[in-house]
């Protein structure tokens, strides 16, 4: 317990801070371009979805970073905790201090007033924040690049903007705020979870990804 909480202090030095900051900046940053005085279910979902999800790409993609490095990674192999358990140990504190960080903001929204379904708020923006931070977590363990791991589920919140319930279903990003319980983000939360899962699993193996398996047959076929 103690080597594991070791690592966790130096993820979180090295690796995870300067994304809590930027999540911290968020929601300094919130009652700047919107309202969090006297509202209603559907404007704190608004809120939740439309922004502070964003949290799931900010703190999940990081995740493997420190794995780009040869050098790391080389490092990481002569220690006696494996590639998985330090990506679950990373994953682990980047879902906790999501939790926390998301809990003080609702309760932040509940002393100015605002009326809504704290619960149903906390599991829709956590649904969206997983399936955003899995998708990036995937693409990122398919392809080893993070500016793919990025773009994927930015461009994916993007369309959300354009598209609806009738072209996404229940993969829409933003149906709480259209009168939807929390119910229907059930498939989003176990989707990001099942994508997380798959990620970790992937990259148990660091060097191996989709641009070096073409690389490889190109080689043995020249």
């Amino acid at each position: 317990m103690e080597r594991y909480l070791k690592i966790s202090k130096i993820n979180l030095k090295y690796n995870l801070l300067p994304h809590l900051l930027v999540c911290i900046v968020m929601c300094l940053a919130a009652p700047l371009f919107m309202g969090t005085k006297n509202l209603e279910q559907y404007q704190v979902a608004k809120i939740m979805e439309g922004y502070l999800s964003l949290w799931g790409i900010v703190l999940l993609i990081p995740v493997f970073i420190p794995d780009m490095n040869k050098d790391i990674r080389d490092l990481i192999a002569s220690k006696k905790e494996s590639m998985t358990v330090l990506h679950i140990i990373r994953i682990i504190w980047a879902v906790f201090f999501m939790i926390v960080m998301e809990c003080v903001f609702l309760l932040y929204l509940k002393w100015g007033n605002c009326i809504f379904d704290f619960w149903g708020i906390f599991y829709g923006m956590m649904a969206n924040a997983l399936f955003l931070g899995g998708m990036g977590m995937f693409v990122f363990a398919l392809s080893d690049q993070v500016v793919f791991a990025y773009m994927i589920p930015l461009m994916y919140y993007v369309v959300n903007f354009g598209a609806g319930f009738k072209q996404l279903g229940s993969f829409w990003l933003f149906s709480m705020q259209y009168g939807s319980g929390p119910g229907g983000k059930h498939y989003l939360l176990i989707s990001g979870i099942l994508l997380t899962i798959g990620a970790v699993f992937w990259r148990k193996n660091a060097t191996f990804s989709l641009p070096l398996l073409f690389y490889n047959k190109s080689n043995s076929t020249g």
